[in-house]
C-alpha cells in the first residue's frame, strides 16, 4: 500500500516502570518490566515480546513462558533496512526510539531521507503482526527505494522452508544446475509462493515469517508484490522486503525459466516527499521436533481466506476429460499427445506423462472394461525385456516397435514411471475383480515380476534405485525418492496374491524411505520426475499414497501419521492465495485464480494438475482428519480452470483439453498457459473428478 497524506501515527510516551498500567485486550496484555526493559507484551497463550538493552544497543526478543531463554533475538540496529540506488543492498537503518502504545511496541528509525514507524502487536490467535511504514520526509523524490525486515537466525544450518521454492537448501539438486539455494543468499517475489512465508526451524523450535501480499499495479497495469527470502547479513537472515530480488546472492537476479536466469530488476519503489510505504507481515513461533517438520506450521498456520475458483462440478469435469480420452483412444491404447500436434511421435506411453494405465483404470470406472482390458492387454504382451519383470515405457504407434526412456544418451527404464504403472495395472485388476470379472493371469504375473525386480535391485540402503539400465542393473547409486510408487506395487502384488511376503516387503522399504527422507526432511523427496532433478511435489506424492495405502492394509496408526506428514510437505506446494496478474494478460482476463493450485518443484515454478487429489480427500474422511478433505475439495474445483469447454477455449479444438502449465509468476509467461497438453492432464482431473464425485461437495 502506497499513500501520499498518511503519515505514521505521532510518537509516544517513552516507557518507564509504568508499563503495567497500559490497557489490557483479548488479543495481549501488557507486562511490568524492570526499568532496563522498555517494553514487554505478552498474549493468553504464552508467547512474549520483549524489548531490552542488549550488548550492541536495544534488541527484540521473542519468546515463551514454557521455553528458556528467548527464541529469536533481533537487534533493532539490523531490524529494519532500507537502501537507495541499485543494485539495493542490506544497509541497516539506525534506530530511534521504542515506546508502548496501549498492548503494542512501537519502534522508529531512519535511513537518510526515509523515517520507519514499525508497531508490533498480537493477534486474537496469538500470532504477532508487524507493520512496517516507510515515508520519505524530505522535500524531493527518493527514487529506488528497496526496504524491508530483517530477521537474524540464530542457527546458520537452521533447516529452511520456502514453500514451493526452497526446502532445506534444496540438497538433492543437480549441483549444475541453476535453482534456488540458500548459501549465497535467494529473496523471490511473494507470487512465487504458495504460501508467502519462510520458516526456519533449529533445535526444538521454528519461527515462521509471513506476508500478507498486496499488489501495486504501474500506470501500465503491471503488477509487482513484495518479496521473501534469505540473506547473508552476515549470517542467515530472513528478508521481507518491499518486492527485490537476489539469486545466489547477486541482486535484481530472478529465475526465469527452468535452471535458468536473467538479469531482472524488481521491485524498486520512488516515493515523491510525503509518501509512504507499508507492509504487514506475521511470526509465528514455538516448538517443533524435529525440527524438520517445521513445514507443518506453515502449513496448518490459517492466515489467508483466498477462495478458489469453482468453474466447473465435477460431473462437468468428467464429461469433458471423457471426450478428450475418447479422442486419444487409438485401438489398443491412448496416444500420449494430441496427434502430431507437438511434433512428436504419435506413442502410447506408461507412467509419468503418458499415463496409459491410468486412462485404462478410467475407463473402467465408467464401466467400459472391454476398451480398459485391451489397453492393459497390448502393455502386458507387448512390453516385456529380457530381463523379468523390467518393462518398456513407450510404443510407437506408426513404427510398431517398443523403447525405452534415455538417460545420458542410454536406454533406462525409471522406476517412478515403471512403478506407477505396474502399480495402475494391479489397481485396475482389483477393478476387474470388484466388477465381478475374470482377471487374466498374465496380469498378475506381471505385477509379481515386477515386484519381485523392484525387491531385488535395492540399493545398500534399502530403496529402490533411480532406474534400470536394459540388463537390469541399477542406473545409479545415487538415494532418490523416485522408486516410492514401486511400493504402491508391491502392496498390488498384496492385494492380487495375497500373500503375506509383498505387505512385508513393502512395509520394510517404505521403512527405508521414511528413515532416509521423512523422519527428518533433511534430504527432502527428490528426483521422481523425469525432466528435472531436484526436490519436487510428484516424489513426495508416492510416499504419501504409499503410506496411506498401508494404513488401509493395515489399520496402523503410523502409516496414517507418515502419510498426514507427507500431505502437509504436498500442501506447501499448493497456493493458499490468488496473486493479481497484469492488465491484458489471459489470467487477467479470464479471472483465473491461484488458490488450491499446486506447484511443480523447486526447478519449475508453475502450476499444474498432478496431484494425489482424490486420495487426500479420502485420507481424510477415513482417519477423521476432515481438514485434508477440505484441502482436496479445493484443489479438484480450482484445477477445473483452464479445461476447454468448446473448439477454440484456451488454445484447444477438442473439449476436454487442457494445458500442462499455468504460470502464475514470472517463470516464463506470466498470466499464461501453455498448450503443451501430453496425456496425463487428461488422465489425472478424470481420475479424481470420478473418485470425488462419489461424495458430494
Amino acid at each position: 500500500m502506497t499513500t501520499a497524506d498518511q503519515a505514521p501515527a505521532a510518537p509516544v510516551t517513552a516507557v518507564a516502570s509504568t508499563a503495567a498500567a497500559a490497557p489490557a485486550t483479548a488479543a495481549a496484555s501488557v507486562t511490568a518490566v524492570a526499568s532496563d526493559v522498555p517494553a514487554v507484551i505478552a498474549e493468553p497463550g504464552g508467547k512474549v515480546v520483549e524489548v531490552v538493552d542488549g550488548p550492541g544497543g536495544p534488541e527484540v526478543r521473542l519468546g515463551r513462558r514454557d521455553a528458556d531463554g528467548p527464541h529469536l533475538r533481533a537487534p533493532l540496529r539490523g531490524l529494519l533496512t532500507a537502501s537507495t540506488g541499485r543494485p539495493w543492498r542490506i544497509k541497516p537503518a539506525e534506530p530511534g526510539t521504542v515506546h508502548l502504545r496501549d498492548a503494542s511496541i512501537v519502534a522508529t528509525a531512519s535511513a537518510g531521507a526515509l523515517s520507519a514507524y514499525l508497531e508490533l502487536a498480537f493477534t486474537p490467535d496469538g500470532l504477532l503482526t508487524l507493520t512496517t511504514t516507510w515515508r520519505n520526509d524530505s522535500e524531493r523524490e527518493v527514487t529506488d527505494v528497496a526496504a524491508g525486515l530483517l530477521l537474524p537466525l540464530p542457527a546458520d544450518d537452521a533447516h529452511v522452508t520456502m514453500p514451493g521454492v526452497l526446502y532445506n537448501g534444496n540438497p538433492s539438486s543437480d549441483p549444475a544446475r541453476k535453482v534456488p539455494r540458500i548459501e549465497r543468499g535467494f529473496v523471490c517475489e511473494e507470487h512465487r509462493l504458495p504460501i508467502p512465508a519462510v520458516n526456519a526451524a533449529w533445535e526444538d523450535r521454528y519461527v515462521s515469517v509471513f506476508a500478507h501480499p498486496e499488489p501495486v499495479r504501474d500506470r501500465d497495469g503491471r503488477v509487482t508484490y513484495g518479496s521473501l527470502g534469505l540473506v547473508r547479513s552476515p549470517g542467515l537472515t530472513v528478508a521481507a522486503t518491499t518486492g527485490v530480488i537476489m539469486f545466489d546472492g547477486e541482486p535484481d537476479v530472478c529465475y526465469v525459466s527452468k535452471a535458468e536466469v536473467a538479469d531482472r530488476p524488481v521491485g524498486y519503489r520512488d516515493l515523491a516527499p510525503g509518501e509512504t510505504i507499508t507492509t504487514r507481515h506475521t511470526l509465528d513461533w514455538g516448538p517443533v521436533e524435529p525440527r524438520g517438520l517445521g513445514f507443518t506450521k506453515l502449513v496448518h498456520t490459517d492466515l489467508y481466506q483466498s477462495e478458489g475458483a469453482r468453474p466447473l462440478p465435477a460431473d462437468e469435469i468428467v464429461r469433458l476429460k471423457t471426450i478428450a480420452m475418447d479422442s486419444r483412444w487409438d485401438g489398443d491404447g491412448y496416444l500420449a499427445y494430441e496427434g502430431v500436434r507437438h511434433g512428436r511421435p504419435r506413442s502410447y506411453l506408461y507412467g509419468w506423462t503418458g499415463q496409459c494405465m491410468k486412462l485404462a483404470r478410467c475407463d473402467a470406472m465408467l464401466g467400459r472394461f472391454e476398451r480398459a482390458g485391451r489397453a492393459a492387454d497390448f502393455y502386458v504382451e507387448g512390453s516385456a525385456t529380457p530381463v523379468r519383470g523390467l518393462r518398456h515405457a513407450r510404443y510407437l504407434v506408426d513404427e510398431e516397435r517398443w523403447e525405452m526412456f534415455r538417460r545420458n544418451d542410454a536406454d533406462f527404464v525409471s522406476s517412478r514411471a515403471h512403478g506407477e504403472t505396474i502399480a495402475d495395472l494391479a489397481a485396475l485388476a482389483v477393478q476387474f475383480r470388484e466388477a465381478g470379472l475374470d482377471v487374466p493371469p498374465q496380469w498378475q504375473e506381471a505385477v509379481e515380476d515386477a515386484a519381485a525386480l523392484f525387491w531385488h535391485t535395492r540399493l545398500p540402503e534399502g530403496v529402490v534405485p533411480l532406474g534400470w539400465t536394459p540388463d537390469g542393473t541399477a542406473v545409479s547409486p545415487m538415494i532418490t525418492a523416485a522408486g516410492i510408487a514401486c511400493v504402491q506395487a508391491m502392496l498390488g502384488a498384496y492385494r492380487l496374491s495375497d500373500k503375506r511376503m509383498w505387505l512385508m516387503r513393502a512395509e520394510e522399504v517404505l521403512a527405508a524411505y521414511h528413515r532416509l527422507h521423512a523422519a527428518t526432511f533433511e534430504r527432502p523427496f527428490a528426483h521422481a520426475t523425469l525432466d528435472a532433478s531436484g526436490e519436487d511435489k510428484e516424489a513426495g506424492m508416492y510416499f504419501f499414497l504409499a503410506a496411506y495405502e498401508l494404513y488401509r492394509l493395515t489399520g496402523q496408526e503410523q502409516y496414517a501419521q507418515w502419510a498426514e506428514t507427507a500431505a502437509d510437505w504436498l500442501l506447501t506446494f499448493v497456493y493458499v492465495w490468488s496473486p493479481e496478474y497484469d492488465s491484458g494478460s489471459t489470467f487477467e482476463r479470464r479471472g483465473f485464480k491461484a488458490s488450491g493450485w499446486p506447484a511443480v518443484s523447486v526447478q519449475n515454478h508453475h502450476l499444474d494438475v498432478f496431484f494425489p487429489t482424490s486420495e487426500l480427500s479420502e485420507f481424510g474422511l477415513t482417519t477423521g482428519r476432515t481438514w485434508y478433505a477440505e484441502q482436496a475439495d479445493r484443489i479438484l474445483h480450482a484445477m477445473g480452470q483452464g479445461i476447454c469447454q468448446e473448439p477454440g477455449d484456451w488454445g484447444f479444438q477438442t473439449p476436454g483439453e487442457q494445458g500442462e502449465g499455468f504460470f502464475q509468476t514470472n517463470w516464463q509467461r506470466t498470466g499464461e498457459a501453455n498448450t503443451w497438453n501430453p496425456s496425463w492432464v487428461i488422465a489425472l482431473p478424470l481420475y479424481h473428478a470420478l473418485r470425488m464425485r462419489r461424495v458430494p461437495s
